[in-house]
């Protein structure tokens, strides 16, 4: 495998709601794809769309020229990279690791140094946009690692994202992710305290919107929001559990580096409080239950007929 050669084989790791319109995506662009993943039945639903499905992982990285992993936390990273039969096992020289979810700094930057020692080159490649950007390939990719090797990835990195962004060395990609889910869930408990107080004051919310919208206090993240409280309707977004794990890893990184970041702090201690009271499966509106809770004021409009 000559490292100049364009990548053309590329094996999908992680079949599910990101991974698998991942792969078809590379797949309706052109690229040999092939996939895995632990659960038959996003195997069965893969094979039917024409993605080639493997039994295992050696068979699904096989002679390939990128293997991108899309797995569910950190934990899973481990075991299908460092497990028996796992990719450091059967990585052959010159393959490239795209690692697109969501993981740990320590074992990014670990990762990646034990995949150079077996002849490969690895690329943290977190993404943000959620399972609508992965089917419509208009994913944000933050990415760190090899100059050299991004540079050599962007087809397949453009295929899946509309915006791609080299972020710097190994790990980076990762801090760049680690820093847009700070920002937006110290954003939605903002967010929920502000209206909360509005809410108190007698404010219709709405109109509230209206005024702060346009001036330095809007965001994206309002405009999100807020929404979602004034219906009632919770269920659209990126389940709050996933946020809370991802704060985890921004508060490890933190000790890892050594970084103060009081605020990440109280936000993940929020986002416990909204995991503990069954808030996991809605989106991160819902930490706003917690100051219903605590403050007895509501803000959530309650859905019609709910």
């Amino acid at each position: 495998m000559q490292e100049q050669n364009p990548i053309q084989a590329v094996a999908v790791i992680g079949l599910g709601r990101m991974g698998g319109p991942m792969a078809l995506n590379l797949l309706r662009a052109g690229f040999t794809v092939s996939g895995y993943d632990l659960a038959l039945q996003q195997r069965i639903a893969l094979a039917e769309q024409g993605v080639t499905v493997a039994d295992s992982i050696p068979e699904a990285v096989q002679d390939v020229d990128a293997i991108i992993t899309m797995l569910p936390n950190d934990e899973a990273f481990q075991i299908v990279v460092e497990g028996v039969n796992g990719l450091l096992e059967q990585l052959q020289t010159g393959q490239i690791m795209i690692a697109m979810g969501t993981n740990k700094l320590a074992t990014t930057q670990r990762v990646a140094a034990l995949v150079g020692t077996r002849g490969g080159q690895m690329l943290d490649a977190p993404v943000s946009g959620g399972e609508q950007g992965a089917r419509d390939g208009m994913l944000s990719i933050m990415v760190g690692g090899s100059r050299n090797t991004f540079t050599r990835c962007l087809p397949i990195l453009e295929t899946l994202g509309a915006t791609v962004t080299y972020v710097g060395g190994s790990g980076m990609g990762l801090i760049a992710k680690l820093v847009n889910q700070m920002l937006m869930e110290a954003s939605f408990c903002a967010i929920a305290e502000a209206f909360t107080m509005a809410s108190q004051a007698g404010a219709d919310l709405d109109a509230v919107y209206q005024a702060v919208r346009s001036g330095l206090g809007g965001s994206r993240a309002l405009d999100w929001m807020l929404p979602q409280i004034l219906s009632g309707d919770l269920g659209s977004g990126r389940e709050l559990m996933l946020h809370h794990k991802d704060g985890a890893y921004a508060l490890a990184a933190a000790e890892l580096l050594g970084c103060w970041m009081p605020i990440t702090q109280l936000t993940h201690e929020l986002f416990d409080q909204a995991l503990a009271a069954g808030q996991g499966g809605f989106s991160p509106a819902a930490v706003a239950r917690v100051y219903e809770e605590q403050t007895g004021i509501k803000l959530i409009k309650k859905e019609e007929g709910g």
